[in-house]
């Protein structure tokens, strides 16, 4: 952990910072890339962390069979209704997130709620497998038919998940990353949480300002999370959906784009030392 967090990066963890079938120079961007953020946190109090719509489990798991050398600073997984900070080997939940939450149960008797009413309403959801009990994210798949058809659909998604006070993300799903062509995920989570709520928490929770974060993402349910960041950025390996919706696309793909961006805006910093000395 840094000494003092002087700005924050959050990364997308799948098909962003780790590549699923890496080639070798992936391999290397995604080495070089974990030593500079060992360098940065020390020289620039950098505050790193992966936001992702996986589970804590998955995540690790992913993180053994890629052969990761480091972890981040902190976690925010299962699209970011948990929080944990990695300090000194282990999992610390951050409990000032995790006191605004529901229970597991409240959340998924709402979602269900929802997916029932839609089905009624013509619009049928599939659910995933693979969320962990006591999950607080209730995913499906809506499959595509047509774009008129689909409009519809997702906007009564979205209509009826706020009759229940639930958040919802949808997005198109990304083959790359193990979901099934032609097809939307459909998440229901608390209201208030998400990936651009982490954003607002952590920079709160931190003292630091909007211009000192970064974001950097791959696909539609990473959006908010990059807009509400003060730059944020889709590897040019992202989805057509995502590019078609954000501006700021890199010419470099999963880590060697991240990497690219943290260095050249911390590269004109002062290092954290002569920060600590001017006060």
């Amino acid at each position: 952990m840094p000494g003092r967090v002087g700005a924050v990066a959050f990364c997308d963890f799948d098909e962003t910072y780790l590549a699923h079938a890496p080639t070798a120079s992936a391999v290397a961007d995604r080495e070089a890339l974990e030593d500079f953020l060992v360098e940065a946190a020390g020289r620039h109090g950098l505050l790193f962390g992966w936001v992702t719509g996986s589970s804590l489990p998955s995540v690790m798991d992913k993180v053994r069979a890629h052969r990761l050398r480091r972890l981040p600073h902190f976690i925010a997984c299962s699209l970011g209704t948990e929080l944990l900070y990695l300090r000194d080997g282990l999992a610390h939940p951050d409990p000032s997130w995790r006191e605004q939450l529901p229970t597991p149960e409240r959340l998924a008797a709402r979602a269900d709620a929802v997916a029932r009413e839609l089905a009624d309403l013509g619009v049928p959801l599939v659910p995933q497998a693979g969320r962990p009990p006591g999950s607080l994210v209730q995913s499906h798949y809506y499959y595509a038919r047509t774009p008129s058809t689909d409009e519809r659909a997702l906007a009564l998604v979205r209509s009826i998940a706020e009759k229940y006070a639930l958040g919802v993300g949808v997005s198109r799903c990304n083959p790359a990353a193990g979901d099934p062509e032609n097809c939307y995920d459909v998440d229901f989570l608390p209201h208030g949480c998400g990936k651009r709520a982490v954003v607002r928490h952590v920079r709160r929770t931190q003292g630091v300002r909007r211009g000192d974060t970064f974001a950097f993402g791959d696909s539609g349910n990473d959006l908010e999370m990059l807009r509400e960041a003060g730059r944020g950025v889709l590897v040019s390996n992202c989805t057509d959906e995502a590019r078609g919706r954000h501006t700021e696309v890199s010419g470099l793909p999963y880590a060697a784009a991240v990497h690219s961006v943290l260095r050249d805006e911390l590269r004109d910093r002062p290092r954290e030392e002569s920060r600590k000395e001017s006060r």
